[in-house]
Parts: structure tokens; C-alpha cells; sequence
């Protein structure tokens, strides 16, 4: 062969440093900029990393053309053209084979079946981390017709006006998967079902992992049970969450009594808490929400398990089948508030809230909407409830504590308006004036006929007391500080210990 051979340039000889961020749009200078500025820039530099991304995948399936023949769909080989293709572009990435072999992958089926999302990619309506996500969960999709539906309705979706999380994204693909191809879907899901399993593995300093797999409503089920036993202790308990929630899960399935460990003999919060499985407080409760039309023996549309996300219409027919199963249909009408009390929403009311927004309407934010506070949008006016902020559908919607406390107590502010289909539209606006729209996909896109039920006026009543700021214990860094030296204490400690002990006699 003849010719100059392309010599690849280290990471550390990039074109990119050798150029002014003004070369590709982006400011030059940072330092001092005005924060509106800075955020916008923050957009504009991620809208770039998907447009890039996009040049990945273009090049990568490029290179599949050229590479990868048709001999791969009879070639045995472990080292086939594919897999030599994944082994260029790992090389010059310095990168593991799987993953390249990933990167081909996903650019090999953003080409063929879903061509209008990777134009999304491009325009910086989905971030690279998205893609993952939606060839994954559409890669049993075969029928080509069913695959460029897909794919349109996926690519519409991402362009509609709003903001996504990584589930709200999950849930939308999931939903125009089960909708367009239920068969894939229920494929999946068996497969899924038949590899349930259970494991356990050695880790270092004489712990262990337990791992599990099992069907959604079992594993809420689980958690939920765990997650209530380890709140069952009182704020000077020295575990962390997590380390409580590791021994919650040892006393639920050894029946061991569950304590709390501050150290108080008088402490009883841990009273009222029976880790056996007929003891008091192991009654839980996973929700279902579900169309008439699931129940059918075939199709149907498909469901919501808030914790979980989309289900099947046959995994809701599942789920009816189970003795311990409660069917509840949703009342055409409801109160809005409670009788004694203009400012706190109705069960009924909360209930249609995390049925309507999923997750808490804060852009990215992925909390349960049913883990989440019923939030007066147009704040609750105490002197004259009847002149605005009143307890209704329109004016209050989900936010997690944290977003519920920002809005609240900080200068950032919320709005949300209801369109001619029932559908809330919300932004969050920034103290330095901001706005940024809300979710794109919410309860309303499974069920439309949410918008048939009405709420009655709330009553008159005594108004709410102002809510106080929630506080730390200690400042932030004080906190940390105090971490810190707990953690020097310690190794101390097992220092010395260390040096008093006497050698084992081998």
C-alpha cells in the first residue's frame, strides 16, 4: 500500500484546547459573567455534548457499513467483523471492547430503527445519557412499521415543550412500547419473570451483598416493609439510612427485635414495630393505576405503579388475579379539601395528584409524586381563601420536600396553568428570572379521562399556620467537619488497638 498513514492525536494534543471556546460558540471568558449567563451557557454547552454525540453515532454506524458485512448473520466466530469493527474503536478510545461493542450497537439501531430520535440527539432535545435508555427498552421491536411508529411518536414526545427526568423519559418510551407492540413487551416480561433469582456474594472486611430479583410489586412490597422498619427509631439513632435499612432487612426475615441504637434506655421508638411477618405494622400497600380496558382478556392499555413506573396491560391482568388484590375505581366526582379544613387537600385530591404528576413536578426530578407533599402553587391566602392559592386541581400540584422547601423559602417561583384538555402545564422560574418549563409527560398521557373528574369547592375554615424553614443540626460544613473527625477518632482508635494486641501465634 501507498500513501500517508493518518496518525491519530493523543487526548493530549486535542484539536478542542487548541481552540477559544468563542471558535464554537460558547463564551470565552466565564469569570464575573452574569448568572443568567452562566446557566444559559450551561444549556447550550449540553446541547453541545448531544450534538457531538450525535457525530458518535454517525460515525460509528458509518463505520459498521464499511466494516460489517452481511457474513456476520452466518459467521460462528467470536472474532467476527462486528467484533473486529468494536476493536478499532475501542483502540483509538481507549475504551473496554464491550462498551465499544455498546456504541456500535446503539449507532447500528439509531440508524435503522429509530433514525427521528437520533435527530433529536442532534438538536439537543435528548441527552446522551437518554439514548441508552430508549434503544434498550425498544430493542424487541422487529416489525419494521411498528419500529418507525416507535420511533415517531418517541421523537415527537421528546420534542414537545417541558422538561424530563430520567424516569419520566422511561415511563414515556415504555408506554408507546406497550402501546405500538404488546406482544415484545410481553416477551420481555416472561423471559424477565423465568430469570427471578436470588444471590449472595463475599465482599471484603467480612461483609456480604444479598441481591434479588423479582416482579415490581414484590420488590415494593419488600422495600416498603424495610423502609418502615428502619424509620421506626428516633433522631440520635448513630446509623446512616442505608446502614439501617441493611439491619431492617435482617430483622424482617430473621424476626429478630428491631431496635433503635442510641444508646437511651428510655427510647420507645422503636415500640409498635413487630419485624415477624403477623406483627403490627407489616401491613403495606403497593398502588396500581389502571384503564377499564386492561382488564380484557387480550390488549388493553397499559398501567402506572408509582414507585416502579409503566407496566403492561397483562402485568395489570397479573395483578387483578392476586387474592390479596383490592379494586377501587375512581369516583367521577370528589371534595376537594377536607370538611374542617380549606387548606389541606382531600385523600381524594392527593390521590388524583400523584395519579396526574407521577413524580414531583420539579424539572429532573424522579420522586414518586405519591412520596411527595400536595404544593398550593399560588400560595394559600390565609386572610381570604376565597380570593386565591384555594385547595383545587388547578392551583396545587406534587413536590418532594426538598423542591417543596426551595419554592417555598427561597426566591424561586412556580406557575401552573391547566390547558383546554385538563392537562397542567408548570414552570419554575429561577430568582434570577429564568423559566424553565415542566415535565413533558405526565399521568395524563396514560390516562386521558382524568380530566372527567370534578372536585367540589373547598369549604370555609380556619386558616394554616405559617410553616417554619426546615434546619440542619449543624451547619453544612460544620457537619462535614464533625464526619471528619469522627472518622480520624476512629482509625485512631483501630490503630491503637492494633498496637495493644498481640500477634496471633501463626
Amino acid at each position: 500500500m501507498s500513501g500517508l498513514v493518518p496518525i491519530i492525536e493523543p487526548m493530549s494534543e486535542s484539536r478542542w484546547a487548541g481552540e477559544s471556546p468563542a471558535a464554537f460558540g460558547l463564551l470565552g471568558d466565564v469569570e464575573g459573567a452574569p448568572v443568567n449567563d452562566l446557566l444559559a451557557e450551561m444549556v447550550h454547552a449540553t446541547a453541545g455534548q448531544s450534538f457531538l454525540e450525535w457525530q458518535r453515532y454517525r460515525i460509528a454506524a458509518e463505520l459498521d457499513s464499511q466494516l460489517v458485512g452481511e457474513e456476520v448473520l452466518t459467521d460462528y466466530r467470536m472474532i467476527d467483523s462486528t467484533a473486529l469493527c468494536a476493536a478499532r474503536i475501542a483502540t483509538v478510545l481507549s475504551i473496554s471492547q464491550v462498551a465499544a461493542e455498546g456504541l456500535l450497537a446503539r449507532a447500528v439501531a439509531l440508524r435503522d430503527r429509530l433514525p427521528q430520535v437520533l435527530l433529536c440527539l442532534r438538536d439537543g432535545k435528548v441527552a446522551p445519557q437518554h439514548i441508552r435508555t430508549i434503544v434498550s427498552r425498544t430493542d424487541l421491536i422487529t416489525d419494521e412499521t411498528i419500529a418507525a411508529m416507535v420511533d415517531a411518536e418517541i421523537a415527537e414526545c421528546l420534542r414537545r415543550r417541558g422538561s424530563w427526568s430520567p424516569n419520566r423519559l422511561r415511563d414515556m418510551v415504555d408506554r408507546t412500547v406497550y402501546t405500538h407492540d404488546p406482544d415484545a413487551v410481553r416477551e420481555r416480561r416472561q423471559v424477565a419473570k423465568d430469570a427471578r433469582a436470588f444471590w449472595t456474594d463475599n465482599d471484603a472486611d467480612g461483609m456480604g451483598t444479598v441481591g434479588a430479583s423479582m416482579t415490581a410489586e414484590n420488590t415494593l412490597l419488600l422495600a416498603q416493609r424495610v423502609h418502615a422498619a428502619a424509620d421506626h427509631v428516633c433522631k440520635n439513632d448513630p446509623r446512616t439510612t442505608a446502614a439501617r435499612r441493611s439491619d431492617a432487612l435482617v430483622a424482617l426475615t430473621t424476626g429478630i427485635p428491631w431496635e433503635c441504637l442510641c444508646g437511651d434506655p428510655d427510647c420507645t421508638a422503636a415500640q409498635g414495630w413487630d419485624a415477624t411477618p403477623t406483627g403490627p405494622g407489616t401491613s403495606v400497600v403497593v398502588h396500581v393505576v389502571a384503564d377499564t380496558t386492561a382488564h380484557l382478556k387480550h390488549g388493553g392499555k397499559p398501567g402506572f405503579m408509582p414507585g416502579h413506573g409503566v407496566v403492561s396491560a397483562e402485568h395489570v391482568r397479573d395483578l387483578v388475579k392476586r387474592p390479596d388484590t383490592i379494586i377501587r375505581p375512581l369516583p367521577t366526582t370528589a371534595p376537594a379539601a377536607q370538611p374542617a379544613d380549606p387548606y389541606r387537600p382531600s385523600a381524594a385530591l392527593q390521590r388524583f395528584l400523584w395519579i396526574r404528576d407521577h413524580y414531583c413536578v420539579w424539572p429532573g426530578c424522579n420522586q414518586p409524586a405519591i412520596r411527595c407533599e400536595a404544593d398550593h402553587v399560588t400560595e394559600y391566602d390565609h386572610t381570604n381563601p376565597e380570593r386565591g392559592g384555594q385547595t383545587t386541581p388547578e392551583d396545587m400540584n406534587s413536590k418532594c420536600p426538598f423542591h417543596h422547601g426551595v419554592k417555598t423559602f427561597s426566591e424561586f417561583l412556580d406557575d401552573q396553568t391547566i390547558d383546554d384538555h385538563g392537562r397542567p402545564e408548570v414552570t419554575i422560574t429561577t430568582p434570577e428570572g429564568v423559566t424553565v418549563d415542566g415535565p413533558a409527560h405526565t399521568g395524563f398521557d396514560l390516562h386521558p379521562q382524568l380530566d372527567h373528574i370534578e372536585f367540589t369547592a373547598p369549604p370555609n375554615g380556619p386558616p394554616p399556620s405559617t410553616p417554619e424553614p426546615p434546619t440542619r443540626r449543624r451547619p453544612r460544613l460544620e457537619d462535614k467537619h464533625v464526619r471528619r473527625r469522627t472518622e480520624r477518632e476512629r482509625n485512631r482508635c483501630a490503630r491503637e488497638q492494633d498496637d495493644t494486641t498481640d500477634p496471633p501465634p501463626f
